[in-house]
């Protein structure tokens, strides 16, 4: 009876592993017959209610301008509570005030589930806001600032720029910790007086005088360390564990799509193979729906 059970078990494997190997080669080939276009638009439908797009020319998912993140604002809350979406990151707020406006202008480079990312956002507490003591909402189209940054890991990763109040990059299937990614970040002001209140907020974030470059409107600088921002020491255990996790997450999306080289590609095979796990990746990735739990519960 026990051969009996053991020859039925074998012979469901053997089943399953045809199965398996039929579906993969139609799911490569159906990779190589979609075209571009057809696939970006595709993976853009599902990104998009999480208020990310895909950037066909350097292979990274960004954020779009009229994101729902823009109605969440910012506060310390959100960075302490990261590393239980698995998002590891080294942040470095900078705080100047400009005509009766505080702004918390916001660096953060690091892991997020599957991706090496970077980001820049801009954020704006009016002085008589009605808000809790720490929040500031995201700045105002009239309040966006030009802004870019380069991120490196070893060699050069991607680069974004553009007139925005959240810029981002995200490299699906990379991984990397937060201390071995450098940002070269340049802002441009509208005027001189920002200009030097920002430089000021540098200052007093720990940053030296001569590592600031200042060149007409525009202020650049290496972010490759965080200076006092004591929300990046805390949670250090379970940062520990989610980025034993995202290693491992990083593996196994690398190892089942080694077929292909570009993400899009990567994705798209993902999508066609196993396409329960395809809409996992969105949402483990880029977690729309905790992030307003966090945001209902700061009101």
């Amino acid at each position: 009876m026990t051969y009996i059970i053991l020859g039925i078990v074998l012979l469901v494997l053997v089943i399953l592993f045809i199965l398996y190997c039929v579906r993969k080669k139609w799911a490569i080939r159906k990779v190589k017959m979609e075209n571009e276009i057809e696939k970006v638009r595709t993976i853009n439908k599902a990104l998009h209610p999480f208020g990310f797009s895909f950037d066909l020319k350097q292979d990274i998912v960004v954020s779009i301008n009229d994101s729902w993140q823009r109605d969440a604002g910012y506060s310390d809350f959100y960075d302490y509570h990261a590393p239980l979406l698995n998002i590891v990151t080294d942040a470095e707020p900078i705080y100047f005030t400009y005509h009766d406006k505080e702004y918390r202008l916001e660096f953060w480079k690091g892991q997020y589930g599957i991706t090496t990312g970077a980001e820049i956002g801009l954020y704006v507490r009016d002085k008589h806001s009605k808000e809790p003591e720490g929040y500031y909402r995201s700045a105002h189209d009239e309040e966006r600032l030009q802004m870019g940054f380069l991120l490196f890991h070893k060699c050069f990763l991607f680069s974004r720029c553009g007139f925005s109040w959240w810029l981002t990059g995200f490299d699906v299937g990379k991984f990397s910790k937060p201390k071995d990614l450098t940002m070269k970040v340049c802002i441009s002001f509208p005027n001189q007086e920002m200009q030097i209140a920002f430089v000021e907020g540098l200052l007093q974030a720990g940053y030296e005088q001569n590592k600031i470059r200042v060149c007409g409107s525009c202020v650049c600088f290496d972010y490759c360390c965080s200076h006092h921002y004591k929300m990046n020491h805390r949670g250090r255990i379970w940062k520990c564990f989610a980025q034993i996790c995202n290693r491992i997450n990083v593996f196994l999306f690398n190892f089942f799509t080694r077929y292909f080289t570009t993400t899009l590609d990567k994705l798209t095979y993902i999508r066609f193979m196993f396409p329960c796990l395809y809409r996992f990746i969105i949402r483990f990735t880029f977690p729309r729906r905790r992030f307003k739990k966090c945001k209902k519960r700061r009101h």
